[in-house]
């Protein structure tokens, strides 16, 4: 059911529900007989959200995005910007990246030994399988280039407390997944990449106490690579993007009408410029992996693989204690900044007409349609979730009968205090111009009096701050321009950049008469109203257009770019983007440590079980009963296995490995390394497995040859013993 239109009264003004009693907290009573005064309502119109830790900083760095925003609006309208669309972009990305992924099915062997075979066949074929892999590589990195720039952004647009924080926590979710997919991604190339990332993991992984045997002694020598591990791999990278499914649905479930994708224009050229680059610079591929090689410098994805920098640098307990900090920090912004809740939208039942353009209009999906309980002749009433309203108000701009809005700032008593305001200046002046800004926009930083609404900065005009854009209600222009005002200037934020997602476009149709409640241009005249979507640096363009406006030049508020420009910036702003894409792929990485050579001695080998007898201690007995008291007490348990290293007849290491298990009754594993000069060796290594300490009753020696960043691998179990790989 719709609600009827505004009826006209006697006076000519549109009638409207009476106005609540306003609270102690919005108005301090003036005394009877002294009119009502500006000065007693409590301007609150210059905040929804409540202060953030560091906001000087945080708008600081979102001016940065807003002078780049009104730079391309002088050459591409907002459905091209390619900023102010982050989100819809990286998730074209991610789509293109997941269907070429599936192609390159075709092509790709699962197998540890025969990966890498095909992938450098997929290279050799450029305009076709290579093409499809350079497309995914690229893809890839554009997602996560886009993701990280939507974060920043939004991080330093204040989105991320109150009702936000599920959506900043599951957007970090989704970074972490995308990362590791991509990680998991250079593994299964098996390259010199894949086998960093691999004994990345490895070295991160082994620090916790999960698996019986290290990873990382799967990657020793070529001929012990797990082939299941590869396979699980492999898996994990295939499955994670329906994890990233479920994430993003959360990410955007408080939002209505999301924009998760881009339009067809901005999809052409996403898919051209990503197609552009894979052509020009295809996806390469390093030499394949060889575990007892070290590689040395090499080019790799820093947007994917830069942790390798830190797994080859620091230990595992300092890797996880960075990623476990800057986790817990990262996560927690939306309650380590935000200072407190906003204050959110309320409904006045007895004022609610069930028309439901409240709950069409919400950006946040915070208003739904109840049954009524009162004795109104209408099925429903809105209903607001405290827990998902971010307290914008744009509901108050979309309610005809004032019964949805914010009780700290009143449509009904801002009409009221509109009026006011307009007659008394038509009683001292010829004519008044009034400007609703948002402080969000390009007058934010006006100075404005408190007493008389007067900026010096808007000469001729009265100013008067609202929530958002989305707040004004067409009604409220109508009544101001009715009661004498000359214009109404509404000066909402930049294209694109609503800090509430929709109170810019739903303030432009209204106006236009385009979205109900729509302004009545048959009543007044619509040339008489000016909205202006100007960013927070444009503050000069706004002084600009508000003169214009104020000696009755209106205009149609800045030229729409012309092709020529659209396609100059479009293209300056594709390359751009490709080019960094492609940058972040192309620069060289060099390993770090000594290139010296090194001994790899490794064993996972039990010792062999037995009776540990010792004779108790008085304690120990005077514990038992009599009948219980033994003069020897054996323990059955499995000996800890020694080794010993020499070369060149001098000794290396000696040390002791314990059992491992619950019990102490596993097998004992090492991996221990040696770093010696190049040139030939003799290598002698002697293992003990028994209960007798001195003994070493397991023994090789060999004369090796050792090369600059080569590992010899000497490896030891109970069914093959020794085996020396050089």
């Amino acid at each position: 059911m719709t609600a009827p239109a505004p009826t006209e009264a006697a006076g000519g003004d549109a009638t409207e529900a009476p106005s609540p009693a306003p609270t102690e907290a919005d108005v301090t009573a003036p005394s009877p007989s002294t009119p009502r005064s500006l000065t007693v309502i409590r301007d609150d119109g210059e905040r929804v959200e409540p202060r953030v830790r560091g906001e000087r900083l945080l708008r600081l760095g979102n001016r940065g995005f807003q002078a780049l925003d009104a730079l391309l609006a002088k050459g591409l309208p907002v459905e091209l910007n390619p900023l102010a669309q982050t989100g819809a972009i990286a998730n074209t990305s991610l789509i293109t990246a997941i269907v070429s992924g599936i192609v390159l099915l075709v092509w790709y062997r699962t197998s540890v030994h025969e990966a890498h075979d095909s992938v450098v066949a997929m290279s050799q074929a450029r305009f076709g399988a290579g093409f499809v892999r350079s497309l995914h590589r690229y893809s890839s990195d554009a997602t996560l280039l886009f993701v990280l720039i939507h974060a920043v952004k939004l991080f330093f647009e204040r989105r991320f407390g109150g009702a936000r924080w599920l959506a900043w926590v599951t957007g970090l979710a989704l970074l972490g997944l995308l990362w590791l997919d991509g990680w998991l991604g250079y593994w299964l190339v098996w390259d010199q990449r894949g086998q960093l990332v691999a004994l990345g993991s490895g070295h991160v992984l082994d620090t916790l106490p999960i698996f019986a045997d290290p990873l990382s002694r799967s990657f020793l020598v070529d001929d012990r690579l797990n082939s299941l591990l590869f396979f699980v791999v492999f898996f994990l990278h295939m499955l994670l993007p329906l994890a990233m499914g479920v994430a993003l649905w959360l990410h955007i479930t408080r939002l209505s009408r999301s924009w998760f994708l881009t339009k067809r224009v901005m999809t052409a050229w996403v898919l051209v410029s990503l197609s552009v680059v894979s052509l020009a610079f295809p996806a390469d591929v390093v030499a394949a992996a060889k575990m007892a090689v070290r590689p040395e410098t090499f080019s790799i994805d820093w947007w994917y693989l830069a942790p390798i920098g830190l797994t080859d640098r620091l230990g595992g307990g300092v890797l996880w204690a960075i990623v476990l900090g800057s986790g817990a920090v990262l996560f927690s912004v939306p309650w380590l900044l935000a200072t407190g809740r906003a204050r959110v939208a309320t409904v006045i039942e007895a004022r609610c007409n069930a028309c439901q353009k409240c709950y069409h209009d919400c950006p946040y999906d915070a208003i739904q349609m109840v049954p009524r309980k009162d004795d109104k002749p209408f099925v429903s009433m809105a209903s607001v979730d405290p827990s998902k309203c971010i307290g914008c108000g744009i509901c108050a701009g979309s309610c005809d009968s004032a019964g949805i809005g914010l009780p700290w700032f009143d449509s009904v008593r801002q009409r009221h205090r509109i009026d006011e305001l307009v007659d008394q200046t038509l009683g001292a002046e010829a004519d008044v111009m009034l400007a609703l800004v948002c402080n969000e926009s390009a007058a934010a930083a006006l100075t404005v009096d408190d007493h008389t609404s007067r900026s010096p900065e808007l000469p001729g005009y009265k100013v008067v701050r609202v929530p958002c854009a989305g707040w004004i209600h067409p009604l409220t222009v109508e009544r101001a321009l009715r009661r004498g005002a000359r214009g109404v200037l509404i000066v909402a934020s930049g294209p694109g950049s609503c800090m509430y997602r929709e109170g810019n476009r739903w303030t432009t149709e209204r106006m236009a008469g385009q979205r109900e409640p729509a302004f009545r241009g048959e009543k007044v005249d619509r040339e008489r109203v000016r909205v202006l979507e100007l960013y927070r640096t444009q503050r000069e363009r706004l002084l600009s257009e508000a003169r214009e406006f104020a000696a009755s030049r209106p205009g149609p508020g800045g030229p729409r770019p012309g092709a020529v420009r659209r396609w100059v910036v479009g293209l300056g702003l594709a390359a751009t983007f490709g080019l960094v894409t492609w940058a972040g792929t192309a620069a060289a990485y060099r390993t770090p440590g000594d290139p010296s050579p090194r001994l790899v001695v490794s064993f996972k080998h039990p010792g062999k079980a037995g009776e540990n007898c010792r004779e108790p201690s008085q304690a120990e007995l005077d514990k038992l009963p009599k009948h219980m008291r033994q003069k020897q007490i054996c323990e059955r348990r499995r000996a800890s296995v020694r080794l010993k290293v020499e070369v060149d007849g001098r000794e290396l290491s000696t040390g002791t490995y314990e059992p491992r298990g619950i019990w102490g009754d596993g097998n004992s594993i090492a991996i221990e390394r040696f770093a010696l000069p190049p040139g030939a060796h003799q290598v002698k290594i002697e293992l003990g497995d028994t209960m007798n300490p001195a003994e070493y009753n397991h023994s090789t020696s060999r004369q090796v040859t050792l090369k600059e960043r080569h590992n010899t691998v000497v490896l030891f179990d109970k069914m093959t013993g020794f085996v020396w790989y050089e």
